[in-house]
């Protein structure tokens, strides 16, 4: 993984690592504070064997010493020792559980046995090992020399008695709870690091290179407010998401330069990307340039398009072709250019045979025939078969795919749907984010840009809008309720034809 991916997840992730570093400090102070502290004490106890001083003597004695001591060693948690300090000390105890506060070490180079006793507090520390250091060194008397009590075979001397511990064992409390912190946030690094290695929901350009070697046309960033408003108001596109349209119609009329007429079917995934706001956008950007165009809205299970620009849905594509009624009829003009709209008209009860009749593929050739572009508002690819159907009328197929919402294989399996069929693909990822260095590009070419903190998409899927109240004029109105400053957010304007005004 390369840093820059690291730190796209981690600023992808950054409200789990600020979690993850509150509960890693909370959890640290919750450790200090229910921890009791633990004091050591430690006693030294020299081991010794009487000699004359002769050198063989001294040597026997002291590997008699070194093959005993590692047995004095283990008898510190021994009942026989621990009972007298329990009667002496007056504990409220066991021996098996004092045992578990006692140690004793012994270096094997040394004649030196090190007693150690932990308490709660740091004069019961010192006077614990104290009276484990004599309970010892009495009870290692009485074995080693039995029924004697002039002579002794072995010594135990206190050569450094118990001192009370000046500071608490291990680290002091006050550390625990930026350690908690960082481990913390350690933990939710890899936490974030794993989940983004395996999250495969589309974010960027780089998310759909992975899945397809088709085009990406373009990359339109979200708005907050999109709304539909006449041209006499303001200007037709404006602020970074028109620009981005108006480079999906660049790309699009290169794609195209040589055909007198494109065919363009516009669908996503699934439902609730964006798709029919795309082809709205499309369809006035390319009006605005010259071009006639015709919408046709061929979603004919959950369309759209007549009720977002205020038109009269109850009669259109469904009429065309099962009544026979001529375009001129049917198709309603929309805004002052050569924009043209064929809305759905009622929803029928077989849309896929609907469409894969003869008149279909009849009523595109003659829209073809009388448009310079023909947009189609198909439905999502997936979870009907009416979108590959269109796709085999059209010239090329734009895959709308929505940043954060889609995942990798959802795109890729609509790509490989599309590809059996033989279907020219490109690629529009909607709702992108921008980075810092994109924004400061437009705004130093006086492009006025949304922050990034802007660039959540207010509205929910397709299928959630509010219905426009068609037949009286509406208004727009931004979605915070108050002027917005001075920056434009609204991508196209729309007009219907009784001059009323048709948000989103």
């Amino acid at each position: 993984m390369k840093i820059p991916q690291l730190f796209r997840i981690l600023r992808r992730h950054l409200i789990l690592l600020v979690i993850m570093l509150i509960a890693g400090g909370a959890a640290g102070f919750g450790i200090s504070a229910l921890m009791p502290p633990s004091y050591s004490a430690r006693t030294e106890l020299f081991v010794s064997v009487p000699t004359s001083g002769d050198p063989y003597e001294m040597r026997m004695a002291s590997d008699f010493i070194k093959e005993r001591i590692q047995t004095y060693v283990g008898m510190v948690g021994s009942e026989s020792v621990l009972e007298p300090v329990i009667t002496d000390l007056d504990l409220d105890t066991t021996p098996r559980e004092l045992a578990s506060r006692v140690e004793a070490i012994s270096d094997p180079e040394t004649v030196l046995i090190t007693v150690q006793a932990s308490a709660e507090d740091a004069d019961s520390a010192a006077r614990l090992s104290t009276a484990v250091s004599r309970s010892l060194t009495e009870r290692i008397s009485m074995l080693e020399n039995p029924g004697k009590i002039d002579t002794s075979a072995i010594d135990l001397i206190e050569a450094n008695e118990a001192v009370p511990p000046s500071r608490p064992d291990g680290l002091p409390h006050g550390l625990f709870i930026p350690i908690g912190a960082l481990l913390g946030l350690a933990a939710g690094i890899a936490a974030a690091v794993v989940r983004g290695t395996y999250d495969n929901v589309v974010r960027s350009k780089n998310d759909l290179a992975a899945v397809t070697s088709a085009p990406l046309l373009a990359a339109v960033p979200s708005d907050r407010d999109i709304t539909y408003r006449s041209n006499r108001d303001g200007p037709a596109i404006c602020g970074v998401r028109g620009e981005s349209i108006l480079r999906l119609r660049t790309n699009l009329s290169f794609a195209h330069v040589d055909e007198v007429s494109t065919v363009l079917l516009v669908s996503s995934s699934r439902p609730g990307e964006g798709k029919t706001t795309i082809g709205i956008d499309l369809a006035i950007a390319s009006a605005r340039a010259g071009q006639s165009v015709v919408l046709v809205d061929a979603d004919l299970r959950r369309p759209a398009v007549a009720t977002r620009l205020g038109l009269e849905g109850a009669v259109g594509l469904t009429t065309a072709l099962v009544s026979g009624l001529g375009l001129d009829e049917l198709l309603q003009t929309w805004g002052d250019d050569e924009l043209h709209v064929l809305a759905a008209g009622e929803i029928p009860p077989n849309p896929t045979e609907l469409l894969e009749t003869r008149a279909m593929t009849e009523l595109v050739s003659e829209l073809a025939g009388r448009f310079d572009l023909v947009i189609i508002d198909g439905p999502p690819l997936l979870p009907v078969a009416d979108g590959l159907v269109l796709s085999k009328l059209a010239h090329r197929t734009l895959l709308v795919a929505a940043a954060g919402q889609v995942k990798s294989r959802t795109v890729a399996e609509s790509v490989r749907a599309l590809d059996e069929l033989g279907a020219p693909i490109g690629l529009v990822l909607n709702r992108s984010q921008m980075s810092s260095a994109e924004i400061d590009r437009h705004r130093t070419y006086g492009i006025r840009a949304l922050v990034p903190e802007e660039l959540e998409e207010a509205d929910g899927p397709e299928g959630t809008e509010e219905p426009v109240e068609q037949g009286g004029p509406l208004t727009s109105v931004p979605a915070s309720g108050e002027e917005s400053d001075g920056l434009e957010t609204s991508p196209m304007p729309l007009v219907r034809d009784d001059g009323g005004v048709s948000p989103s």
